[in-house]
């Protein structure tokens, strides 16, 4: 179903409601002109002050005025009505309540999660897995896991892998949200543990028992198996592929292509309060060996013998959860961690006259992400959390609130009644630049789309970074209302009036008749325009028929970020 037109007079509410949290807004879509607004609700009807009417800068709607909400609201369905330039509007109702998102969205996603297991024929063909080119007639035991996406049944650690900043984590970092998201839940949600924590144990577990078969005797973890989108069994085979679905057997996964995400997801799970197929004794034990095994080998294993600031964070996240995991720590994982955190934090580049920004290769280019650039802050917090009287902790602590606060200041420096996150970006051949989306032109080739797991990452990393005592009230507002924003924008309150979460809200996008989308799964998302970059698309009609995927087609870090997002909310 398409959303509704972006220039359209309206109101845009979260679909699904307001929690507690600071920083509720709702957006006008207004003319010019002079604008009144209110809430009606329980307790009868609040004036409310909108900001100024705003044309975000290269995008086609609008114009658009932000509408904060109080901070103290009583429990209850509302609505707000504008009067604009002698037009009258009135948005849709909304809830808001206690805990509302939790309760509205991880039920259903742990549901998706489970239907996208992989299952029946897939799984059957998948128990005795052949490496691409490979004909010594070894196989692998590749059952389990989830699939990746609706229109492809592959299961990744990672794709991707012939890039240097663009590997995305994918079933690793999902086994490994749904263990933190838990733990949040009993921090924040105690309520919630009864109903939702064993369910997040036992699917995080699903997918740590897949990481524990899909790694080779020689001790690294295989990168994906893929049957090169022809849906066909018998080409399901272990593999990298590079564009175009050309298979290789560069299939062994380096820190940033999965590797380290697997070992940060199996310490997590060897730290839980029941096992799996395995037990938790052999998860640390295989997350022990494939770090030290990593140690040796990363650099073989990247397609260009050098490492970037993936595999900075993500071997820094394996080290720091398994120290979290192994008492007494083991030294040599200890110090590890300790060279990852330095690393990381001397990657952090602050010009002086504007926000800053991670080097994120040795060519000196940006980091820029389009699945999770808030990974970086949540190793860092992590291992200031983990090992509080390192001598890096305090430098870590910092560098990830100032990284985080960067981000908010370049996201201000703009008309952006959304919130929605700006990047420094470099596209392919190009001079970097600060832009909303990710460029088409970058080291892939092809890929690009929308951006709904990376604006959840930085969601929870700025909740995160709100955790942190040292914070002045102020900040803690900013980053809160930073984090709110990027939630409320998948659950609808985009230019677009689309919920990104299927079953939940208005105007679900549909993928295709051939392969459905799935209840609690969550789209790719909005995207920069197809023509134009700074303008903004979702399933535009200049697009080619073939290229809905990038709007339109489920992903699981998508869900899982989100997932991970919304248990840290308040």
């Amino acid at each position: 179903m398409r959303s509704r037109d972006h220039e359209t007079p309206g109101i845009l509410v979260s679909h699904l409601g307001y929690g507690s949290e600071s920083g509720r807004a709702v957006i006008a879509v207004v003319p010019d002109g002079p604008l009144t607004a209110e809430l009606v609700g329980p307790d009868g009807t609040v004036s409310l002050r909108p900001g100024p009417i705003q044309r975000v800068p290269g995008w086609t709607g609008g114009p658009y005025a932000r509408i904060p909400l109080p901070d103290h609201l009583a429990a209850g369905t509302y609505t707000v009505g504008v009067v604009a330039d002698g037009i009258h509007l009135e948005s849709e109702s909304f809830v808001i309540g206690p805990e509302r998102l939790q309760r509205q969205t991880m039920s259903d996603v742990l549901a998706y999660f489970k239907a996208m297991r992989s299952s029946g024929e897939i799984d059957r063909k998948d128990r005795a897995a052949r490496r691409w080119d490979d004909s010594s007639g070894t196989t692998v035991d590749a059952r389990g896991g989830w699939l990746d996406a609706s229109g492809d049944t592959s299961k990744f650690l990672s794709h991707l892998t012939y890039t240097s900043t663009m590997s995305p984590q994918q079933i690793p970092l999902c086994a490994w949200a749904m263990l933190v998201a838990r733990d949040q839940l009993v921090a924040h949600h105690p309520a919630l543990v009864r109903v939702l924590g064993a369910r997040l144990r036992d699917e995080a577990l699903w997918g740590a028992d897949f990481l524990m078969r899909f790694r080779s005797s020689d001790g690294y973890f295989y990168t994906g198996i893929f049957d090169a989108l022809t849906k066909q069994l018998d080409e399901r085979v272990i593999t990298a592929p590079l564009q175009d679905c050309v298979r290789t057997s560069r299939y062994q996964a380096a820190y940033r292509q999965g590797g380290g995400l697997a070992i940060a997801a199996l310490a997590r799970a060897s730290t839980t309060d029941d096992d799996g197929d395995f037990t938790r004794s052999e998860y640390l034990t295989a997350a022990h060996e494939a770090f030290a095994h990593l140690e040796q080998h990363n650099l073989a294993y990247l397609f260009d013998g050098v490492e970037s600031i993936i595999d900075d964070y993500t071997a820094l996240l394996a080290t720091t959860e398994l120290t979290a995991a192994t008492s007494p720590a083991y030294g040599e994982v200890r110090e590890a961690a300790r060279r990852r955190a330095a690393s990381l934090i001397g990657r952090y580049v602050r010009p002086g006259d504007g926000p800053g920004w991670f080097r994120a290769d040795e060519q000196g280019r940006p980091f820029f992400h389009a699945v999770e650039p808030g990974l970086p802050v949540l190793a860092l917090l992590r291992f200031a959390e983990v090992l509080p009287d390192a001598p890096e902790a305090k430098a870590a602590r910092e560098t990830a609130l100032q990284a985080m606060l960067d981000i908010l200041d370049r996201t201000a420096s703009v008309p952006n009644p959304f919130g929605y996150p700006r990047s420094l970006v470099q596209p392919a051949g190009e001079a970097s630049r600060e832009s909303f989306f990710f460029p088409h032109a970058n080291e892939t080739g092809y890929w690009w789309q929308g951006e709904n797991a990376a604006i959840a990452s930085l969601s929870a990393a700025a909740r995160e970074c709100t955790r942190w005592n040292g914070i002045d009230d102020d900040v803690r507002a900013r980053l809160s209302t930073f984090a709110a924003d990027q939630l409320a924008w998948i659950v609808g309150r985009n230019p677009f009036d689309s919920s990104m979460l299927q079953g939940r809200g208005r105007h679900n996008a549909d993928y295709s008749s051939d392969f459905p989308n799935l209840p609690g799964g969550i789209v790719n998302g909005i995207t920069s325009g197809w023509a134009d970059e700074q303008d903004i698309a979702f399933l535009p009609p200049d697009a080619p028929e073939g290229d809905a995927w990038r709007w339109a087609e489920q992903w699981i870090p998508h869900t899982g970020w989100f997932l991970l997002a919304v248990a840290a909310a308040p």
